[in-house]
Formats: C-alpha cells, sequence, structure tokens
C-alpha cells in the first residue's frame, strides 16, 4: 500500500488513461501508475487536483485526505462513503457506552504503545535511559490494574514523561529539546515529531474507515466535535515505531540538519520543517511504513498493513468476534 503526497505548490494532479500526471504549467512533474497508489494526501491550497481523477480514486476506494501546506492540519477525507458499514457502526456505538468494554481496549492501546516506547528506547543505549526504563515498567505494570480509563491515562502519561524525559537528557544540549510540546511546536525535535504523527493519523484515519469504523467514536482519547478520537487510539501504538524511530535516525546520522527548519515571521515562538525537510521525512516515513514488520504468527508484511490489521482486530471485537485486543508490539 502506497501513498502519493502532493506537497509542492502551484502543480496540478490529473488522470491520464491509468496513470497520475502531476504537471506544473503543462511541464510533466511525475506520473505514477493508479494502481500503485493506495491514498493520496494533498497538503496545501496551491494544489489542484482534476474532478476526473478524484471520481477515478473515490470509485477505487482510495481515499483523498486535504490538508493544510505542513501537513499539520487535516481538512478532510474524502472517499466513498460509509453506508455499507451500518450494523458495525451500530455496535460501535452501543460498545463506546459500556465501561468494562472500554477500558479493556484502552489498557490494551497503553500496554502496546509503552511496551514500543521501552524498546526503542532500549535500542537506543543512552546511559540516562536506565531509570526511564525502569519508570516505564512501572507505568506497565500498574495499566493491568487501572480502575477506569482516567487511571489507564495517568499511566500512559507517566510512561511518556519517562520516555520523553530520557530524550531531553540527551538532546537538551544539542538541540534545545526540553520535553515533548506542540501547539506550536518550539524546536526541531518537537516539529518533526508533530509532523510526523499527522503522516500517521492520516494513515490510521484510513485504515479505520477502510474497516468500517467509525473514527469519531474513540476510547482512550476524549469524544469531542471534530476529533477523530478512534483513529487517535489506534495511532498510539505505532508513535515509537513509524514515528520516533525515524526522528532519531534523522538526528543520529546527521541526515537532517538545522537549515532544514524554519521560525514563521509572523509566529516566531514555533519551530517548522522547511519543504526539504518535510519531504526528506516523508520519504523516510514511506520506507519506514512499508517496510516489513514481524507479526506475532512470524508472518512478515508491511507495517501499514499492520495498521490495517489492527483496525480490522478493533472490528472483530466490537462485532463480539474476538474476545479481547491485543495491541501490536513489534519484536525487535
Amino acid at each position: 500500500m502506497a501513498t502519493l503526497y502532493v506537497q509542492d505548490q502551484g502543480v496540478t494532479v490529473r488522470k491520464r488513461d491509468e496513470q497520475v500526471l502531476i504537471t506544473r504549467e503543462g511541464k510533466t512533474l511525475q506520473e505514477i501508475p493508479l494502481n500503485k497508489i493506495d491514498q493520496v494526501v494533498l497538503m496545501g491550497r496551491g494544489v489542484q487536483m482534476s474532478t476526473a481523477l478524484l471520481v477515478e480514486l473515490i470509485g477505487r476506494g482510495i481515499p483523498v485526505m486535504l490538508t493544510n501546506q505542513r501537513g499539520s492540519r487535516h481538512y478532510a477525507t474524502l472517499t466513498s462513503g460509509p453506508s455499507r458499514f451500518g450494523a458495525l457502526r451500530l455496535a460501535q456505538m452501543q460498545r463506546v457506552n459500556e465501561p468494562v468494554w472500554n477500558l479493556e481496549l484502552a489498557r490494551a492501546v497503553v500496554r502496546a504503545k509503552l511496551s514500543n516506547q521501552r524498546a526503542v528506547l532500549a535500542r537506543a543505549n543512552w546511559p540516562a535511559a536506565a531509570s526511564a526504563l525502569g519508570q516505564i515498567d512501572t507505568a506497565l505494570a500498574a495499566v493491568d490494574t487501572a480502575v477506569d480509563i482516567d487511571a489507564v491515562r495517568g499511566h500512559e502519561g507517566a510512561g511518556a514523561a519517562a520516555y520523553f524525559g530520557a530524550w531531553r537528557v540527551r538532546f537538551q544540549q544539542s538541540w534545545g529539546f526540553q520535553g515533548r510540546q506542540f501547539y506550536p511546536p518550539p524546536d526541531p525535535i518537537n516539529a518533526m515529531l508533530s509532523f510526523g504523527y499527522t503522516l500517521l493519523l492520516h494513515d490510521a484515519l484510513t485504515a479505520v474507515q477502510f474497516t468500517g469504523l467509525d473514527p469519531y467514536l474513540g476510547v482512550f482519547h476524549v469524544i469531542e466535535a471534530g476529533r477523530p478520537s478512534l483513529a487517535l487510539d489506534l495511532m498510539e501504538e505505532f508513535r515509537p515505531l513509524a514515528v520516533d524511530r525515524i526522528v532519531l535516525e534523522l538526528i543520529q546520522t546527521g541526515a537532517l540538519g538545522r537549515d532544514q527548519f524554519e521560525r514563521p515571521a509572523q509566529r516566531p515562538d514555533a519551530v517548522y520543517l522547511n519543504a526539504t525537510g518535510r519531504a526528506l521525512l516523508v520519504a523516510r516515513y514511506e520506507e519506514t511504513l512499508q517496510a516489513p514488520a514481524r507479526l506475532p504468527g512470524g508472518e512478515q508484511t508491511p507495517l501499514r498493513r499492520v495498521m490495517l490489521l489492527q483496525a480490522q482486530a478493533v472490528a472483530r471485537v466490537v462485532r463480539g468476534e474476538q474476545a479481547t485486543y491485543a495491541g501490536y508490539v513489534m519484536p525487535f
């Protein structure tokens, strides 16, 4: 499954035969076979798509997402509609009113996230990581006995504080990282994390919608107008695997430097990736999502498909076809 990200402002995306053409002022910049694309992300208001291509994509079941130029704001996802999943959505609406069911699903999501954070931190092998690993272990043990979702959120927060606390010790002096912060990101590492999590949310939304679940009916994230709570729930266990690893690799290999960030004049407290930096992170993200990941049974499949399989597992639990949900923990 491949995602076509269109970031260049001023281009037109249209269909010719079985190809997607990206052109600027009549000159073809890129040709991609339609059968190689599984979703499209249009980033920015300066990207135009022809109606013929939009209808073709929706007819093939390929979602089209609209975001702002930095990818930090999701405007809409265009699909053929959820009407054929009425029974599943009805069951989901009934499930989200069951506190015990919600608690079990939230525990599974957070347990997987903490386990994957632990694995990423252990592989980093930083001198300051030992204390953080112990705190994550404590949070992991506490999740199993949490009596309600607020308690689960508290243990997730404690684990995240320990995890990014180790990042702070490692990168405070060299990158100005003081901890996980956003709205807006105040330093380059937070800029990379925020952008990467936005890309991940696109994939989580696609997986949830493809499965037929309502992305706005989650359990760990509070249900609010306009918040895709279930997609946010699903992406939790993938944050360390799909984004954090990339950010660490880009920093530690020197692949991404300070000249690939910008501080907008109208918002001097914010730091964002520039166009070159975004293109590099998108490329690494795609490589990671298409790379094989091992399933519990030993089979290997692209990490993006693992996310879809996890969404399908949530659907089976909603329908009562599977007793409990198990979050995905990558065996390193």
